[in-house]
């Protein structure tokens, strides 16, 4: 195949030179899905967001560079991240360990004895976690006499604050909120750097006092009443903000098994953050060629904790982003749950899990998936009539699989809108079908 664009990450030492171009493509594509009606489906990260994806050690920015024109444009970008934060709107696995099967899960790790003392403890370091970001988002918001005010002022204060976004129509305390984000992303930063209890603390973060006391005997339950007492209104304002963010989950039929996920956490996750094309230089499987170099970078840093057995994957998309969907599901993210990330923008939350042990192959077959389908073999990577054949006879059933998917649809109006899309995977099968017989005979010439 002739090479129809070069790939290239985008790092600290090349910023200059792609930022810009970068910049102007998500501009360019917003524009492009507004003009069709796709509000909603794109958000794009702005250039502060996309300097600091380039400038992190844990997030990769991966572009492709076309000539036209004498002129060198990037027609396409992927942004494929780990920099996540427990519990804080990035963290998409927390939807999958947020129902009472997780804690049933959490329970059955321990001992009657280990559990009741976790959960003591958990939530006593989860109260001065707590505090530690209840005050450094009063300080970020610069609230005046700070320092002359007791805890029980600073809880008010953060309270009244909660409710004025819970009271707020275009707010109510969503998941893009600053001050939830910021207790969240506080709370984990206090876990990770002053108890170094990370893991635990994901397991328990539902906890509440309630909870605590229901689980607990009542003699242990009323020893520990005591220690309580000391920080009751810490106690009634933390309840209350783990209250007010439990998650908006609507449909669980696309995952059969949620247990599968209870273990992806952001120290073994890698989100396909975003992946966009200018819609004048669409050029055939780029997006997922993108999202594959990129893939291929964040796995080797995950795999250096030899702890992490398994690597997930996730993404989020809207529902009516088929593009998204389609690049999703090439890389095994069958998986979804369907959610409500914000003040009236519901998502699709995409995962899949891999083996430690597994991931040379995953890797190995995205590869001669792309070679086969898209044409794109860099390494050139040797693959045999048999293993092209089967890669194509399986793209061809997801292709068939959809377009029934599609057809079923009673909509009149959606089904108008994926009309594009359905003809496009016509055209889409019979080129695959062409490419099989083509495969067929040049074994017979042999």
């Amino acid at each position: 195949m002739e090479k129809r664009f070069n790939v290239i990450e985008v790092t600290k030492e090349n910023e200059h030179k792609y930022l810009q171009g970068i910049v102007e493509l998500e501009n360019m594509v917003l524009t492009k899905m507004e003009q069709e009606g796709k509000v909603g489906q794109l958000f794009i990260t702005g250039e502060e967001g996309i300097s600091d994806y380039i400038n992190s050690d844990s997030n990769h920015v991966i572009i492709a560079e076309k000539n036209e024109d004498d002129k060198t444009k990037i027609i396409s970008t992927a942004y494929i991240t780990q920099g996540q934060t427990d519990f804080t709107y990035n963290d998409i696995t927390k939807y999958f360990k947020c129902g009472p099967e997780y804690q049933d899960f959490v329970k059955s790790k321990y001992t009657k004895e280990q559990y009741e003392a976790a959960l003591r403890e958990l939530y006593i370091k989860k109260i001065c976690a707590f505090t530690y970001a209840r005050n450094m988002v009063l300080q970020d918001l610069k609230v005046e006499n700070l320092k002359s005010m007791d805890d029980a002022c600073r809880n008010k204060m953060l309270m009244k604050l909660i409710e004025q976004e819970l009271n707020n129509p275009l707010n109510q305390f969503h998941e893009k909120s600053e001050i939830r984000d910021k207790l969240n992303m506080y709370m984990s930063i206090y876990m990770k750097n002053k108890n170094n209890d990370l893991n635990r603390y994901q397991e328990f973060y539902w906890v509440d006092f309630d909870f605590l006391k229901r689980t607990l005997t009542p003699n242990q339950s009323k020893q520990e009443s005591t220690c309580y007492d000391a920080v009751d209104s810490t106690l009634a304002a933390y309840d209350a903000f783990l209250k007010y963010q439990k998650y908006k989950i609507y449909d669980r039929s696309h995952c059969k098994d949620v247990s599968k996920y209870f273990t992806a956490n952001t120290g073994n996750t890698i989100e396909l953050d975003t992946y966009i094309t200018a819609p004048d230089s669409r050029e055939n499987g780029i997006a997922r060629i993108l999202v594959l170099e990129g893939l291929k970078k964040s796995v080797q840093r995950v795999l250096k904790n030899e702890s992490n057995t398994e690597v997930f994957f996730v993404s989020t998309l809207h529902e009516e982003n088929l593009s998204s969907k389609y690049v999703s599901e090439f890389f095994g993210l069958k998986d979804y749950l369907f959610v409500n990330r914000r003040n009236g923008r519901d998502r699709q939350v995409h995962i899949c899990g891999v083996k430690r042990e597994d991931i040379p192959e995953y890797i190995s077959r995205m590869e001669k998936k792309i070679a086969v389908l898209y044409g794109y073999n860099p390494n050139k990577i040797k693959i045999s009539d048999e293993e092209r054949t089967e890669i194509i006879q399986e793209q061809i059933q997801y292709e068939a699989d959809e377009l029934s998917r599609l057809d079923a649809i009673k909509d009149i109006g959606k089904k108008k809108k994926f009309s594009g899309i359905i003809k496009g995977k016509k055209s889409k099968v019979e080129s695959l079908h062409k490419l099989l017989k083509e495969i067929e005979n040049s074994r017979e010439v042999l």
